[in-house]
């Protein structure tokens, strides 16, 4: 393992692990970790979401969840990942109210990195998966069994280094569900601006449209979401992120919004 592992940046030659929710699925950078290194990120997110749009008995789904995501750098172009996700979920209707808790969703992924240069990486990722059932954060529609499968292809860029560092990504992937759930198309955008050596600021988007091949009991939605962020670096090892994911577009699904706060650690 590398002594000088870090938390860094795409603009300082390294990258800025992109996380996100899109689906309830991790997902990671262009940048590959460099050989040895590891960062690991632990969260706490809190979601809300008005049903009334879309279950006839209309209430209230709210969710508080803590979740563990790793990445570590079996070469320099070779990274392995790994989520978990524990959830509390309250669901109250004109039916009642119900409640649960536990482990639901866990992923792994492999990802390879064919390209780096000090403008630009470009990587392929494999990743596989258990998704969000209700105790898990899943609202109704959107909850599913079985597993998933994906291949995603990443790219990143940085823009500008002077006066401010600026940098860019974007992610496409296809999801394979092997339940009873519609497969999706998913996408990813991402914009940071580093303004100075403790403070990042990122504007990230997440699109989900269902290929509407669900069996008769399965999940089908699309959503669109952007996620506006703040990271604050303390040193070349901690660092802090807090923000919030706004639901901005929906089908068969009653949109919400996410308040989320992060520790980031390398090692």
């Amino acid at each position: 393992m590398r002594s000088g592992a870090a938390i860094r940046f795409p603009g300082g030659a390294i990258a800025l692990l992109l996380t996100a929710m899109a689906g309830a699925n991790a997902h990671a950078s262009p940048w590959a970790r460099l050989d040895g290194e590891i960062l690991v990120i632990s969260g706490v997110n809190y979601f809300r979401s008005d049903l009334s749009s879309q279950d006839p008995n209309g209430g209230l789904f709210e969710s508080i969840e803590s979740d563990t995501y790793f990445e570590f750098g079996l070469t320099d172009d070779i990274t392995i990942g790994g989520k978990a996700i524990y959830a509390n979920s309250s669901l109250t209707n004109s039916a009642g109210n119900f409640n649960d808790s536990g482990f639901s969703e866990i992923e792994a992924y492999g990802q390879y990195q064919f390209l780096r240069t000090m403008t630009h990486a470009a990587s392929v990722k494999l990743s596989a998966g258990k998704p969000a059932a209700f105790q898990s954060g899943a609202r109704n529609n959107s909850g599913g069994s079985g597993a998933d499968v994906e291949l995603a292809a990443l790219y990143g860029r940085n823009v500008m280094y002077e006066p401010v560092k600026i940098f860019v990504a974007a992610e496409a992937g296809f999801r394979k569900r092997l339940g009873d759930n519609a497969d999706i198309v998913r996408t990813q955008g991402t914009i940071g601006i580093e303004p100075s050596k403790h403070w990042v600021l990122l504007l990230e988007t997440f699109a989900a449209v269902s290929m509407r091949n669900e069996d008769a009991a399965g999940a089908d939605y699309d959503i669109v979401k952007i996620k506006p962020s703040v990271i604050y670096r303390f040193n070349r090892r901690w660092a802090i992120q807090a923000g919030v994911t706004e639901e901005v577009a929906d089908r068969n699904l009653a949109r919400g919004r996410t308040y989320f706060f992060s520790l980031w650690s390398a090692f």
